[in-house]
């Protein structure tokens, strides 16, 4: 899946900004990449510069009188495009502190920004070790250091095997006797969610998966006391949905 990476320069100059002198200085810098520029000026409030490149790439730079300087810059997340990426803005950072008056700045990068991507990167996750389409939902499971492995239906997060704690304390670890009574769960795990349903390949992949969370309880869904109906309650949430 495509997706844009933003990637941004704050550099505060130690003095007011010359607008025309810092365009002037970096124009260099941006048509090296190829890059044709449109300003856009305001007499109280500064410069505003477009940059394009023919792959579809383009950077902004704004340039506040009092001296900040902001650049922001997008293009295709790739490992090549990220290198082009940085490469630019070393440079913009260089030509920045050479033009600064007295030689200091404040310089912040953060880092990029991705939109758009298969996994949401900014949850706390590494990589991806489970990604289907069953014929309900879409089912991935992500390893994330921080919370291990974690179920994510339809892109929200369903449960992890950080949950382990409170799944046991709702449960009683298996202590607790529900006098044989026949209990109907629907949703993810919890009942909480129902437009997030437990259908068969989530079944597949937890058991693989999340065992660490569920241990081997998915491995038999009949018991001497209990049976899990998966496919069941599919038609039954269809009576009632939009």
């Amino acid at each position: 899946m495509a997706a844009a990476r933003r990637s941004t320069l704050d550099f505060q100059l130690g003095a007011r900004a010359d607008g025309e002198t810092i365009l002037k200085g970096l124009r260099c810098v941006f048509q090296e990449q190829g890059m044709t520029e449109s300003v856009h000026t305001w007499p109280d409030h500064g410069y505003l510069a477009t940059y394009v490149n023919k792959n579809g790439g383009f950077a902004n730079l704004r340039i506040y009188p009092r001296g900040l300087v902001l650049l922001d810059l997008q293009s295709c997340d790739g490992d090549s495009q990220g290198q082009e990426v940085d490469s630019l803005l070393n440079k913009v950072e260089e030509g920045l502190k050479e033009l600064s008056e007295d030689g200091t700045g404040r310089v912040k990068r953060l880092p990029p920004i991705v939109r758009g991507g298969a996994v949401d990167r900014y949850w706390p996750a590494a990589d991806v070790v489970y990604d289907e389409d069953s014929p309900y939902q879409n089912i991935k499971i992500l390893h994330s250091k921080q919370f291990g492995n974690i179920l994510v239906l339809s892109g929200d997060v369903n449960l992890a095997e950080s949950d382990l704690a409170s799944t046991q304390a709702i449960t009683g670890s298996g202590k607790e006797d529900y006098g044989g009574k026949d209990v109907l769960i629907l949703g993810g795990g919890d009942g909480g969610i129902l437009c997030e349903i437990i259908d068969q390949m989530v079944i597949d992949g937890c058991k693989k998966y999340m065992r660490k969370t569920w241990g081997d309880v998915l491995d038999d869904l009949k018991g001497d006391c209990y049976q899990v109906l998966i496919e069941d309650c599919i038609p039954v949430l269809g009576r009632y949905a939009e």
